[in-house]
C-alpha cells in the first residue's frame, strides 16, 4: 500500500485587515484570489488595457466575491497604472505607501488605504496590509 501525504508551508500571505467588516459575510480580512493584467490590443482604437483583481474571505467565502477592474475608464486609468508598474522596483520593502512593495501590495494599497475600491470594485473595502509576498 502506498500512500501519499502533502505537507505544505502555510505562509502568511498579502491580505487586507479590514477596518469595518464586510457586511455581506461579516468577514474581517480578504485576501486576493485572482491577479491579471490583460494588454491593450494595438490593432484596434480603443484601449483595452484592464488590471483585474479578485478578492475573497479569509474566514469564509464571501457571499459575493469582490471583483475589482481598472480600466480606460476608472481614475486612475488601467494604462497609467501599467505604465508604472512596468518600471517599478518592485524589490522595495512595501513601506505604507502604493510607491513601494511588490506588484501585488501596490494594488491592494490603492484599493484599501487610497479608497479607490469604492470605483473599481463596486464595493468598499478599508484597512491595512499585512503579510509578506508571496
Amino acid at each position: 500500500m502506498f500512500e501519499l501525504i502533502l505537507v505544505g508551508l502555510l505562509l502568511e500571505q498579502e491580505k487586507i485587515q479590514l477596518t469595518v467588516s464586510d457586511t455581506l459575510a461579516t468577514v474581517t480580512q480578504v485576501r486576493r484570489t485572482a491577479f491579471r493584467i490583460e494588454d491593450d490590443n494595438p490593432n484596434t482604437t480603443q484601449n483595452e488595457d484592464r488590471i483585474i483583481i479578485e478578492f475573497d474571505g479569509v474566514e469564509r467565502p464571501l457571499l459575493i466575491p469582490v471583483r475589482c477592474e481598472y480600466n480606460a475608464n476608472t481614475s486612475p486609468t488601467s494604462t497609467f497604472l501599467i505604465n508604472g508598474l512596468n518600471t517599478a522596483n518592485l524589490n522595495s520593502v512595501y513601506n505604507n505607501n502604493a510607491t513601494t512593495g511588490s506588484l501585488k501590495q501596490r494594488t491592494m494599497h490603492r484599493l484599501a488605504v487610497m479608497g479607490e475600491s469604492t470605483q473599481v470594485c463596486n464595493r468598499t473595502l478599508v484597512g491595512t496590509l499585512v503579510g509578506s509576498p508571496q
